[in-house]
């Protein structure tokens, strides 16, 4: 019986022994289980990101999990310090976010974006027709799959990316978005050449094109491994909580990702703002880190829009303390249902427009948002809302069954007018439409942008006289030209020394009036060395 007890004892031991030699196991494991999780997932290791806390918590009950399979098992005082640990790390979520909250800090919220009043005919500029929008998404989207349909040897290898991200190059709004491996046999085969094209989309023209790179995409967001770009990012700035990341190109032609880091300012969890922003080369992969006010004035888009609209509601909703937003809501505003861009110069501007939240029958004013530097205007401008303004198109094409894109507000003769396109089913854009932004019944459809603007601005003269669009000349010289299958005009005027250009499909009828001697209003912007001519009357 002795011997049998010192036997037993010595198997108990030996087992013991083994299994806590078995304990690496257990971490081993838990290391490889959550970096798959880690490398997956891509969750921000910052203490200001909720998600931390959650990867924290998994992690303990897989270690646990994995110890009671592998051993040695936990004793109760370690189990008792597991559950506390995790008790914990559900709690102080809880707390940061009541601490972080409009309750107690709304006055914090209504900051977090500083808003100028401005006059809007004064500071929004009559914008030059080569620069107004008729594409959105999902028309560039349709032009761009036509295009790279055409392309047999690329379309069965890449699909493009669905983002479409409007920049502005050469101060005329794009929408650019890279191809992406189609699948992963595709993936597989076409790895070590990269992705060579991206899909471009004059927002202006409706014109596409699948534009070469000199320099191929090596780190995209449809690579598998090391060279996704998210991953990419998320590794080198494994700490950061990172926005959205929009893909660029710079004025040389070059791909670029541009990641935002978002900074809680407000407590632990809220006031998400952007105070800086990583610029990833699609070529090398190398990132770098830039304050917001040291960005390449290429970069377009810093903030997301989502922030941006967040904050100005925030601001319309807490200026008045909490308790206001909730019961008196006096004063209180918000942003209106969607939103739109226009490019200004070199930059892209969020445009919405700002409601009552005690009446959304009419609009406010207009936010005019720069995407790159957060510099935000309002302009107090009672008018119609955009969708009153979409209806109201609509029905005067009731006929034909088109649908108007979201619209843009825009200053035409020191008045705000909605500008949009009407689309038929197939997406493309067929008629276009200013509405007036104060009178919405008030509507102007029209072919042709030029033919368009042209029919308002004779309806509508300029209140500020001197500074109408449009300006007087003389006719002195004139020559036609063929380009491309299309007569072009260049000519020149008594009144000063500029070399003006147009196009009869520009002009339409009008171009019978381009006379040596004829007196002609027209309007006109620079480019390069000639003046480019929009419309004539």
């Amino acid at each position: 019986m002795r011997q049998f007890n010192q036997f037993f004892k010595g198997f108990e031991e030996k087992y013991e022994r083994s299994i806590k030699e078995r304990a690496w196991i257990s971490y081993l494991l838990t290391l490889l289980i959550m970096g798959l999780y880690f490398f997956f997932t891509l969750p921000s290791l910052s203490p200001q990101s909720p998600g931390l806390y959650s990867f924290l918590i998994l992690t303990i009950l897989i270690f646990t999990g994995l110890r009671l399979l592998f051993g040695p098992k936990l004793g109760a005082k370690a189990l008792k310090r597991t559950i506390t640990i995790i008790t914990l790390l559900l709690i102080l979520p809880i707390i940061f976010s009541i601490i972080s909250s409009p309750i107690l800090r709304a006055r914090s919220y209504s900051q977090l974006i500083g808003v100028e009043t401005g006059i809007f005919e004064d500071e929004i500029e009559k914008i030059s027709i080569s620069q107004v929008p008729i594409v959105d998404r999902e028309t560039a989207a349709i032009i761009g799959e036509k295009h790279l349909g055409s392309l047999t040897d690329l379309v069965s290898q890449f699909e493009i990316d669905g983002q479409y991200s409007q920049i502005t190059l050469n101060e005329k709004p794009i929408r650019v978005s890279p191809l992406r491996y189609f699948d992963l046999i595709k993936y597989i085969t076409n790895r070590s050449d990269g992705i060579q094209y991206y899909v471009s989309v004059d927002m202006t023209s409706q014109e596409g094109k699948v534009v070469k790179l000199e320099e191929s995409i090596y780190y995209s967001a449809s690579d598998y491994l090391m060279r996704n770009i998210y991953r990419k990012v998320r590794f080198q700035y494994p700490f950061a909580i990172l926005g959205e990341t929009n893909f660029e190109i710079d004025e040389t032609g070059k791909a670029y990702y541009v990641t935002p880091i978002i900074s809680k300012t407000i407590g632990v969890f809220g006031g998400s703002d952007v105070k800086s922003a990583i610029i990833t080369d699609g070529h090398t992969g190398k990132s770098s880190r830039y304050k917001i006010e040291d960005l390449p004035t290429w970069v377009d888009r810093a903030y997301p829009t989502e922030l941006i609209i967040n904050q100005l509601d925030q601001r319309g909703l807490y200026s008045g303390g909490f308790i206001n937003s909730v019961f008196g809501q006096r004063n209180v505003t918000s942003t209106t249902e969607g939103y739109n861009y226009i490019s200004i110069g070199d930059d892209i501007y969020l445009i919405t427009g700002v409601t009552s939240v005690r009446s959304d029958e009419s609009n406010l004013g207009f936010y005019y948002v720069n995407l790159r530097t957060k510099e935000a205007r309002f302009y107090p401008l009672a008018s119609a809302t955009e969708y009153a303004a979409m209806y109201s198109a609509q029905g005067k094409v009731q006929e034909k069954e088109y649908t108007p894109t979201f619209p843009v507000i825009l200053n035409i003769q020191d008045r705000p007018v909605y500008f949009m396109s009407l689309k038929d089913r197939a997406k493309t854009a067929k008629m276009y439409a200013l509405v007036d932004a104060q009178q919405f019944t008030n509507v102007l459809v029209g072919e042709s942008v030029p033919e368009l603007f042209r029919a308002y601005i004779k309806n509508h003269p300029s209140k500020s006289g001197d500074e109408s669009l449009l300006e007087e000349v003389t006719i002195k010289d004139i020559q036609e030209a063929i380009l491309e299958g299309n007569s072009v005009y260049f000519f020149t005027v008594l009144e000063n020394e500029k070399i003006y250009y147009t196009t009869a499909e520009n002009l339409q009828s009008q171009v019978l009036k381009l006379r040596i001697g004829e007196k002609i209003k027209i309007q006109s912007y620079e480019d390069d060395n000639l003046s480019i001519v929009e419309f004539m009357e």
